[in-house]
């Protein structure tokens, strides 16, 4: 940052030496003075103080005096938690699904490796036992079953295990736009607060993040750099495309009464 700021300074120097500045440019080269002065402390304390990003230090303050002491014995850094979903929703024929009207009826995701499933039992006609998906030896998927009541169960469940695994790694596909909304609306409905059970919410930007876990929205990967044809950019064509196999499809008649 302080590199941009120095590169942004060196065309409004001339300006400020013949005098020729508006009092649109003024404003910006004071505030590039202002930050430059502040940014060019906060690296100089840093320094002074041997403060490093990814270490561990106990913080004590003592009237008035804040020391911080490195735990130079922790240094083993700690291993990500990575959580992907998907949610399949009910929808009219021919139609996209509508939250204010649709259900989520099941909601599919890992932690790591292990697969697990939550039914809606008021859709699917029976419950589902565990069962193993390895499309190819690499990607092995081990699947553990909740067959719930109803939809409220299913997002109960949903979250209590979000907050019992502690993911620092969120990954959906077009979850920004679909999954996350769909499953804020549908919360809503049947009185949870999502944000109040997860920590997710959506910023000015229609971006869903929180304070804890990052949100990797890979359809925005997909975009900007697969190279993949516009046409092409749907789940299961991106499946065939990067990770070399078909994916089975199920039709959703097949589970409802």
């Amino acid at each position: 940052m302080i590199d941009d700021l120095m590169e942004v300074r060196t065309p409004v120097i001339p300006l400020s030496t013949y005098g020729s500045m508006t009092s649109h440019t003024t404003f910006v080269w004071l505030s590039i003075k202002v930050l430059l002065s502040k940014l060019t402390w906060l690296t100089s304390a840093h320094d002074g103080l041997g403060i490093r990003i990814g270490k561990w230090y106990t913080v004590e303050a003592q009237h008035g005096v804040i020391s911080l002491t490195c735990i130079e014995e922790r240094l083993q850094r700690a291993d990500p938690v990575v959580l992907a979903f998907d949610i399949e929703t009910t929808k009219l024929p021919l139609k996209f699904p509508d939250a204010a009207i649709d259900q989520i009826m099941m909601i599919s995701y890992m932690i790591d490796g292990q697969g697990f499933l939550i039914t809606n039992r008021e859709i699917v006609s029976e419950d589902i036992s565990d069962f193993d998906y390895t499309p190819r030896p690499e990607y092995e998927g081990p699947f553990i079953i909740f067959n719930e009541p109803d939809e409220k169960g299913v997002l109960e469940r949903f979250f209590a295990h979000i907050k019992e695994a502690k993911p620092t790694v969120i990954v959906t596909y077009n979850g920004d736009f679909f999954d996350w909304p769909f499953v804020e609306a549908r919360s809503s409905v049947v009185g949870i607060d999502m944000y109040h059970e997860i920590g997710f919410r959506k910023n000015s930007e229609d971006i869903y993040y929180s304070d804890y876990c990052a949100h990797m929205d890979a359809f925005a990967w997909v975009n900007r750099d697969s190279y993949l044809p516009q046409g092409s950019r749907g789940l299961k064509a991106v499946t065939v495309a990067k990770l070399g196999y078909d994916p089975d499809e199920l039709d959703p008649e097949l589970m409802t009464p």
